[in-house]
Formats: C-alpha cells, sequence, structure tokens
C-alpha cells in the first residue's frame, strides 16, 4: 500500500465516491497525505486520495461507521470526515463502499 502510485488510489477513491453517490451519500474526492507510521519515519507523508464525506457532521458519520456492521475508521480532515483509499487493500473497496452506504445512507 506504501508503494501503490497516487493515481491508482485517486482512480480507487472515485469508483467507491461514485458507487456512494449513486446511493445518495454526499461525498467527493480529495487530495490526502497518508503516514508511513509511528516507528522509523513518524513525521513521513505520502500523497494519496480520500473520499471526503459531506452528508453529516464529522462525528455523527464517524459514529454510524464504527457502530456498522462492518466497522469503517475515518479521520477527519477540515469538519469532514475522509476515508483515505490507500489505508484499504484493493480488494475490499466494494466492502468499504457497502460498508459506508449501509452505515450513511
Amino acid at each position: 500500500m506504501l508503494t501503490a502510485p497516487a493515481d491508482d488510489v485517486r482512480a480507487r477513491a472515485a469508483r467507491a465516491a461514485a458507487t456512494l453517490g449513486a446511493a445518495n451519500v454526499a461525498c467527493d474526492v480529495i487530495a490526502s497525505e497518508a503516514t508511513v507510521g509511528g516507528g522509523a519515519f513518524p513525521a513521513a507523508r505520502i500523497p494519496s486520495f480520500a473520499v471526503r464525506l459531506d452528508a453529516m457532521s464529522p462525528e455523527t458519520a464517524d459514529a454510524r461507521l464504527l457502530a456498522g456492521r462492518v466497522p469503517v475508521v475515518g479521520r477527519t480532515v477540515d469538519g469532514h470526515l475522509t476515508l483515505d483509499l490507500r489505508s484499504v487493500p484493493d480488494a475490499h473497496d466494494d466492502l468499504l463502499a457497502t460498508a459506508v452506504r449501509e452505515a450513511l445512507a
């Protein structure tokens, strides 16, 4: 996931946003920065893309996503809950979209 090209992450985020938009979940795709982790490179940043959820407050969206059948963890950025696709394995994209749709639609 660390080495995935940012364009690939953007395309995945766009597909997820399109799926969610079709289910009436207000969202869009934004540029993001993923972190490597707190170990050897705590300050390292990687260009990424995220789905920004616009339907409700970040606190409400976060609570609903965490309480879902498949819990989803997001990050609040500039007053919106975001889901960075770099941290999601490609094979889980459909599961992520379904979990978000079920929790928020």
